[in-house]
């Protein structure tokens, strides 16, 4: 390969294009809509070879490469057959038919393989093997017929293909294994619908055609004479293969005319889906461009060579600074991978007489290898694989400390005056609402723990401060006559609600109605809209949401109320801008459908620009994210409960709960509207507020936890899982739960933390383990029930699917797992946690009492994603002595830590008995409606209750 600058820019053009197309294409905004993608990144492809064609006097091959009869010979050895006529359209019909199977593939990719496309370099050997020609140059001098061995069997090395297959092969498959290292998502495969060996054979296709439309490419450049002919031709197949791809996209968008109904547009993805276009269209030309010049004086199985080497060992370094930990559980293994790869590099360079990468020399690049391998080698072997303590020890300690220090944060104040005191420093200077006396004399009479520390409160009501008072009200006329919204009215001390004929939804008001008569001669004239529904409905963009929350937060409007009036006239741009008329349609009634790649693409909205969520889509399902999890997790164990119900910093938990992954029936609202809902995500604004739900069926359970078997335990209505689309079917939290152990595939694999050695000398380490294996010993009862006749389709493809057991009591059970429904939080999360029972908690929602329960001491937290369920579980119910007490092959002796399980029961229900009673919700109901009823005042800037 020619080394002069141009062609060394060439080469780091064309690695450095690869390495960040390989990286960036994990999470991205373009496999939202595929087809249309791949129109416009040929197109911007081929538009960028046409521009790079004007300067190909800086680019290598500029003069020519046939201009002479040296140039002619020197490139022989090089030089395929001529092309045929029918080699373009062939390039184009491949392109977008590989495109086509690209989609397939990426539809149920959790069937996937990972690492098929490591054997594109092997094809590209294969190919080159099966079509060589050895070069005879004529020489007047005699053969040396004694030449030595040594250089024999170098220029044998260095010339035959038997040798440069082998080496490919050699390297291809060490990439190929790294596939094994990668952990899987619970995100599966089904062998009742799903087609695996189907979509694993198009992989192979895909990766056939790869190597075919590279090889006819390559013909069709090789004999072009110039370089700038070189990039028009490479110029008119992107272009014309981008035409061919616009055909199967515009049949597809003419068949699909669903959009949003009733909602503003999608702010903000319009601008972030051409910027990836465009910036991906970019790097991808530049990748093609730099590949088409690197084959000027050599194949294009080098360059592929070399982007894969670098890439696989990329991925080993990855897994070999991950040894000791979950992720990567093995030292021989990816150390041997390493290995494998760089030796078979090694000897492909010698082969292929690559004499160097990039602009490095082939010794220099030999020495490095050595190097990284013994380097390598010494830094597995001295990482700790061993622990001395579980983490889930340190886990309980650090969320006792913590709850204590929480509730002698929320419990300062003894007397009135502390609590003014301490409200005021706590919301920057601002008086408490008026009535403030009231509220606390009335938490004090019903012996509440909590005073003064009501965040959720205050989050959820921050933004309405910055939106004008007739707005807010504007957006309560908009409520009023919805389908699912209730209004509840307050006056003249009496409250009241709207009748409705659903009994549920009655129940619903007449309960909160209940609850608020006991303090409603102290609170303000208003009307309340209390969402019926489960689901929570306020989706407003972050951005949006910004302007209001700044406009809440200035420091005049915080420290100096009264100066409010006289900023609003220099302010009013900014305040117009976000107090707007309400663009939503009051005349829609019909119930809105929001399918659920729209409702996620509305959800990711509301997070911060630059956030993962918001950056692109995570389209790898097969795959376990490891960065999804590290902000909220300690090792594999979930640390920061609060945190980890945030979507922002997590775009896969889009593919892995219902709520995501099947479509909203409800009005979903982008405007800031005053809607109380019960429960909601982190991207919502609904404002919670204390509801009784009237569909709790799990009876109280007065057994003692020593009574109780040990058993993890959990049933779920097959009736409940409305619309079983295709990914909720793989990507549904209550069907990977069932799924994960009861129909587990036998290579299905968990990285588990497992006790080595017994008594004083045990220490833990991370294996890899089947999941089939450890599922016998722990205690695991999970399914699918149907109290009704299981008739409709969505129920007989459960049923076929896990399977109906019959229903049994819950709270029999030491271990109740709780999961949510498809709309909102578990029902019976207060129930078990006054049953003596221990709550094993899986949620992505929030209601009133969240900030009040922690982790680890009133409940047991598991990841939505469920990697640590077993090695969390095992840690409470043991291995020792349960099922055939082995698992790798040898005996378990780790004994379950009861008395930590028992201690988690009795703080959940002694706190449960304290602080989420009725009087609790009561206490939060009478706070939230003095704050609501100022923000909603005209004179709200001058409302505030001051000790006289």
């Amino acid at each position: 390969m020619a080394q002069d600058g141009s062609s060394q820019l060439t080469n780091v053009c064309f690695l450095a294009s690869f390495l960040w197309l390989s990286h960036s294409l994990q999470r991205h905004s373009l496999i939202d809509q595929p087809r249309l993608s791949a129109f416009l990144l040929l197109s911007i492809s081929g538009g960028a070879a046409f521009v790079a064609s004007l300067f190909s006097k800086w680019l290598p091959g500029t003069d020519g490469r046939f201009d002479s009869e040296a140039a002619l010979k020197g490139s022989q050895s090089f030089l395929p057959q001529r092309p045929r006529r029918f080699y373009l359209p062939c390039i184009i019909v491949l392109i977008v038919v590989r495109l086509e199977v690209l989609h397939r593939v990426s539809y149920d990719f959790q069937c996937s393989t990972e690492g098929i496309e490591a054997f594109l370099p092997l094809l590209l050997a294969a190919y080159r093997f099966f079509t060589h020609r050895a070069v005879f140059v004529a020489s007047d001098e005699l053969e040396d017929m004694w030449g030595s061995p040594l250089e024999d069997l170098k220029s044998w090395l260095m010339s035959s293909p038997i040798v440069l297959l082998f080496s490919t092969v050699l390297f291809s498959y060490g990439v190929f294994l790294l596939g094994d290292f990668t952990q899987g998502s619970t995100y599966f495969c089904s062998a009742f619908t799903d087609q695996s060996s189907y979509i694993i054979f198009l992989q192979w296709i895909g990766v056939f055609i790869d190597a075919v439309v590279i090889v006819m490419a390559w013909r069709v450049l090789s004999w072009a004479r110039t370089t700038k002919s070189r990039l028009r031709t490479l110029s008119a197949i992107l272009l014309a293969a981008s035409l061919a791809a616009s055909v199967p996209w515009t049949v597809t968008r003419l068949f699909n005319h669903r959009q949003i109904i009733g909602h503003h547009p999608f702010r903000g993805i319009g601008s972030l889906y051409i910027f990836d276009v465009l910036g991906t269209g970019l790097i991808i030309a530049t990748l093609i461009i730099s590949g088409a010049l690197l084959t000027y004086d050599s194949t294009p199985l080098e360059p592929i060579a070399i982007v894969t080497f670098f890439s696989g060992v990329l991925t080993s370094f990855h897994h070999i600074l991950s040894i000791g930990t979950y992720k990567q559980t093995s030292i021989f293994k990816p150390l041997a991978v390493l290995t494998i790869i760089s030796v078979g590099f090694t000897i492909f360079m010698y082969a292929s007489n690559l004499r160097s990468v990039l602009f490095v020399r082939r010794a220099f690049i030999v020495f490095l290898i050595v190097w990284m391998i013994g380097a390598s080698t010494l830094y597995a072997y001295l990482q700790k694989t061993y622990l001395r303590r579980h983490p889930v020890d340190d886990l309980i300690y650090n969320g006792r400390v913590e709850a204590d220090r929480w509730l002698r944060h929320a419990s300062v104040s003894t007397t009135l005056k502390l609590a003014v005191a301490e409200y005021k420093e706590r919301h920057h200077g601002r008086d408490p609402p008026p009535n403030f006396d009231k509220w606390f004399e009335f938490a004090q009479q019903q012996n509440s723990p909590i005073i003064d520390k009501f965040d959720r409160i205050e989050k959820d009501i921050l933004p309405f401060w910055g939106m004008k008072q007739q707005k807010i009200r504007d957006g309560l006329e908009i409520l009023k006559d919805r389908p699912g919204v209730g209004i509840i009215k307050i006056a003249d001390g009496e409250a009241s609600h709207n009748s409705h004929s659903d009994s549920s939804q009655k129940f619903i008001l007449d309960e909160a109605v209940s609850m608020i008569s006991k303090f409603a001669k102290h609170l303000p004239d208003m009307s309340i809209a209390i969402n019926l529904e489960e689901r929570p409905r306020v989706l407003v963009p972050w951005d949006d949401m910004y302007k209001f929350k700044m406009a809440a937060t200035r420091s005049d409007f915080q420290l100096f109320p009264s100066r409010l009036h006289s900023r609003e006239t220099g302010n009013s741009v900014a305040m117009d801008n976000i107090n707007g008329p309400l663009k939503i349609q009051a005349e829609s009634s019909a119930q809105p459908y929001v399918p659920a790649k729209e409702f996620r693409q509305l959800q990711t909205l509301a997070c911060p620009p630059g956030s993962p969520s918001r950056s692109g889509v995570h389209w790898n399902v097969r795959d376990f994210c490891h960065s999804c999890i590290l902000p909220h997790s300690q090792e594999q164990f979930l640390q920061d409960w609060p945190m980890s119900l945030d979507p922002c910093h997590q775009a896969d938990i889009f593919n892995l709960h219902d709520f995501f992954t099947t479509p909203h029936r409800l009005e979903l609202y982008q405007d800031l509207l005053p809607l109380f809902s019960r429960s909601k995500t982190e991207s919502f604004n609904d404002i919670l507020i204390p509801l009784v739900r009237p569909d709790i069926t799990v009876e109280p359970n007065d057994l003692d936890f020593a009574q109780k078997p040990t058993t993890v335990f959990w049933q779920g209505d097959a009736h409940d899982l409305q619309t079983v689309t295709s990914q909720a079917l793989h990507g549904g939290h209550r069907h990977r739960l069932v799924h994960l152990v009861n129909n587990a595939s036998v290579t299905d694999k968990v990285s588990m933390l497992l006790g080595v050695g017994a008594g004083s000398s045990s220490r833990f380490r991370y294996e890899d383990t089947r999941v089939r294996d450890v599922n016998e010993p722990l205690p695991f009862q999970f399914s699918f029930t149907s109290a009704d006749e299981c008739e409709d389709a969505n129920c007989q493809l459960i049923r076929n699917e896990f399977g109906l057991q019959p229903r049994s009591p819950a709270l029999d059970n030491r271990f109740v797992m709780l999961l949510d429904s498809a709309d909102g939080p578990p029902a019976s999360l207060v129930t078990t946690l006054l049953s003596n029972s221990v709550p094993v908690l899986s949620s992505v929602f929030q209601e009133w009492y969240t900030e009040r329960i922690m982790a680890w001491v009133h409940f047991v937290p598991i990841d939505i994603r469920f990697h640590a369920l077993h090695s969390t579980m095992a840690y409470f119910t043991g291995l020792k002595g349960r099922g055939t007490g082995k698992l790798n092959g040898r005996e378990q002796l780790t004994e379950g830590r009861r008395e930590d399980a028992k201690w988690i029961s009795e703080q959940g229900r002694k706190w449960a008995k304290k602080a989420l009673r009725r009087e609790d919700m009561e206490v939060y109901m009478f706070r939230l409606l003095l704050e609501w009823g100022r923000v909603v005042d005209d004179e709200r800037d001058k409302l505030g209750f001051v000790i006289s």
